[in-house]
């Protein structure tokens, strides 16, 4: 009810959006199997996709954004990019792993902002080389999800199966 969104501090609702979006990311990933996850679109054109363009290499990207974000925003750069890469080289390409690696990325996120008040919105932190707003460094990763959780949807409508491994994602950091 209204009632409820009333009393819902902005960080709370920010909090909300961050699971909503989480969610609908995982929905295109239930029950896809490794072969389905390798699979890429053929290249066409120019555009950027941040990632080897298969499932499995947005998942990474994602997963990584989440701890880079948390990391360097909230947590003094406690992890550091060659860590990461490190990490993810250690269990690509199983597919499995890098779901838990996704959803233990998403837990370190969450917590990283956890006791955050309304106030903190507006206080500058840093994002890779520049200073952003906090509201603005949250709402990033919540359009991050959302923008790849499309292009999960899309690349899992496509039906298509990978006969090898995509290219290493720890190589793109």
């Amino acid at each position: 009810s209204y009632s409820i969104i009333r009393r819902m501090t902005t960080v709370d609702l920010l909090k909300q959006q961050a699971e909503i979006a989480f969610r609908e990311f995982l929905e295109p990933l239930e029950g896809l199997s490794e072969r389905q996850a390798w699979a890429t679109l053929p290249d066409g054109g120019s555009d950027y996709l941040h990632t080897g363009g298969s499932i499995q290499n947005i998942v990474l990207h994602v997963a990584s954004g989440k701890f880079m974000y948390g990391s360097i925003s909230f947590k003094n750069s406690e992890i550091r990019w060659s860590a990461l890469a490190d990490r993810i080289e250690s269990f690509e390409p199983d597919w499995a792993k890098a779901l838990e690696f996704l959803h233990e990325a998403h837990a370190y996120w969450m917590e990283s902002w956890k006791d955050l008040t309304d106030a903190d919105l507006v206080v500058d932190r840093p994002r890779f080389d520049a200073l952003w707003p906090t509201w603005k460094i949250l709402q990033t990763v919540i359009a991050h999800d959302s923008w790849h959780g499309g292009q999960l949807a899309l690349l899992r409508y496509a039906g298509l199966n990978g006969e090898s491994p995509p290219p290493s994602e720890a190589e793109d950091i």
